[in-house]
């Protein structure tokens, strides 16, 4: 929070240039901030006047306001209804009701916006047969695949942005490199200040893996217990990072094509793929159980599939090299 003293000297006028930038920066920092600085500026305005270089003497005004009071009431008594207000008095009485609303009430205008503009957190889970989208205040976009759970604000707080989540999703961060996105995910955490990737962490999963598209990252495992981070380390595009849920380490490679987010755009590619690479692709996209009498590591695949269904997929698998299959419901079985 901005001292009072500060807005005051920017108020009326009474400041550097730095403690100008100061303020400004601050007003600018977030929509609270500004609604804050309008408040504050209407009270200053309250007890503005034209008659700017006439200094008021507090004491003399209530001494001034108890004496026309009593001459109200023997006015009243008397009938004699005239006129007691002047100018200068309504001047007094202004500046007066300004420095009590200044000194009093401001504590409440303060507290009344923040209270009114803190955000509250957001639960959007989705349900296993659908993807959703979402467009965070700050402008970041995600895509949520099925079975995801994520926890934002309504708006981001001037000091950081940060979100819960599980399940699987792309994130496209709006870049804000004074303001670190951070995303908690049990004991794996990311922080960027803008970047895309796709980050998988569903519970049913030993791993959580993070595909890194671009920018940067800092992808860290934290301790549960006490909040401290034990490694972290920094990913650039084109490596994945990945956290071992049962060993509690973390590791990162390479990686090649987009298969990863089959998931988000229905396509699937295959460059002379070894086949049980193949089927640990499409078990972890359409969440199949696999299982095969032979492990066919002689045989590669080179094919893309775009919105196909398992069923046309091993359709084709069985025409290039003659494996049969059966599928009942999410499992199929090789022979």
């Amino acid at each position: 929070m901005i001292h009072m003293e500060l807005l005051g000297r920017y108020l009326s006028g009474n400041h550097t240039d730095n403690e100008r930038l100061i303020v400004e920066g601050w007003i600018k920092q977030s929509e609270v901030n500004r609604i804050v600085f309008e408040e504050y500026k209407q009270v200053w305005e309250a007890a503005a006047t034209n008659q700017k270089n006439e200094a008021v003497d507090v004491d003399k005004a209530w001494e001034d306001l108890n004496r026309r009071i009593s001459v109200f009431e023997t006015a009243s008594t008397t009938g004699n209804h005239q006129r007691i207000f002047s100018k200068r008095t309504i001047y007094v009485l202004a500046r007066i009701a300004a420095i009590f609303i200044i000194a009093f009430g401001l504590y409440f205008i303060f507290n009344s916006v923040v209270d009114k503009q803190q955000p509250a957190n957001m639960v959007n889970t989705i349900t296993e047969n659908t993807q959703q989208s979402i467009v965070l205040s700050d402008g970041s976009e995600i895509a949520l695949n099925r079975a995801s759970e994520i926890s934002y604000p309504d708006v981001f707080d001037a000091n950081s942005r940060q979100i819960n989540f599980k399940g699987e999703a792309f994130f496209n961060i709006a870049h804000n490199p004074d303001k670190p996105f951070i995303i908690k995910s049990g004991e794996l955490q990311v922080e960027v200040l803008g970047t895309s990737f796709n980050l998988c962490t569903c519970p049913e999963s030993d791993e959580m893996t993070l595909y890194l598209e671009s920018g940067k990252v800092l992808f860290s495992s934290i301790d549960m217990n006490d909040g401290r981070v034990k490694e972290q380390l920094i990913l650039t595009p084109g490596q994945k990072g990945i956290y071992n849920k049962n060993s509690g380490l973390i590791c990162k490679s390479d990686f090649t094509g987009q298969n990863y987010l089959a998931w988000k755009t229905g396509i699937i590619e295959f460059e002379k793929t070894p086949l049980h690479e193949v089927f640990n692709v499409l078990e972890k996209t359409y969440e199949l159980q696999i299982e095969a009498d032979n492990s066919f590591d002689d045989l590669c695949l080179t094919a893309r599939f775009e919105n196909e269904t398992p069923d046309n997929i091993f359709e084709t698998i069985q025409t290039i090299f003659g494996i049969d299959y059966t599928i009942d419901g999410q499992n199929i079985q090789l022979n």
